[in-house]
């Protein structure tokens, strides 16, 4: 019984590293990249769940800026 536990150890250990991998690259991806955030929430309508931990990181790393307005522009008043 002993071995059957290793071998499916063995078996899932790869594929979880593998997924682990995927998911905080993505997330790093869209902290530091809000166009690639955008993509993924294109892809995949769930990971909108996470934008206030997104958020929440921009916030603590100092890069929680607005993006500015195009030159062309000018005209608005705020």
């Amino acid at each position: 019984m002993g071995g059957l536990f290793k071998f499916i150890g063995d078996v899932f250990k790869p594929i979880l590293t593998i997924v682990v991998t995927i998911f905080l690259g993505a997330f790093l991806l869209s902290v530091f990249w809000p166009a690639a955030d955008a993509w993924i929430i294109g892809h995949v309508p769930a990971w909108e769940r996470l934008s206030p931990a997104i958020l929440q990181v921009r916030e603590w790393l100092g890069i929680h800026q607005p993006e500015p307005d195009p030159w062309w522009m000018f005209w608005r008043s705020e």
